[in-house]
């Protein structure tokens, strides 16, 4: 399959005032657009070079952001390369699964203090 060609180039400002942009848009709807937004994101996260890492504090989250940036990165790349590849998509949605598990089942660290379970 042949991939498709970059036809534009975005500097890293340009890339994040687009993000920024998109991000003010959503804001301005009153998050009716949220959905369009998200779309747009994923997009853009899609075309972030890879060294254009996103600044993450050292936390107990920051696991779990790397692993949903693997799996943007993922969906991506099975979305260019192989669409239609039902045994590929199966795969990848076991994975999408196991991080929405995670992700909702993600401690509250002000919840658990207020529970006493520090």
């Amino acid at each position: 399959m042949i991939s498709p060609e970059p036809y534009a180039v975005l500097t890293r400002q340009q890339w994040q005032l687009l993000h920024d942009a998109l991000a003010d848009l959503c804001s301005a709807s009153g998050g009716r657009h949220e959905d369009l937004h998200d779309l747009a994101v994923g997009v853009l996260e899609t075309s972030r070079p890879a060294h254009w890492t996103t600044s993450m504090e050292d936390s107990p989250a920051r696991p779990l952001w790397c692993r949903v940036y693997e799996i943007i990165g993922a969906l991506a790349h099975l979305a260019d390369a192989a669409p239609h590849d039902v045994r590929q998509i199966r795969r990848l949605g076991v994975e999408v699964k196991w991080l929405a598990e995670h992700m909702r089942a993600f401690p509250d660290p002000v919840r658990s203090a207020a529970c006493g379970d520090v």
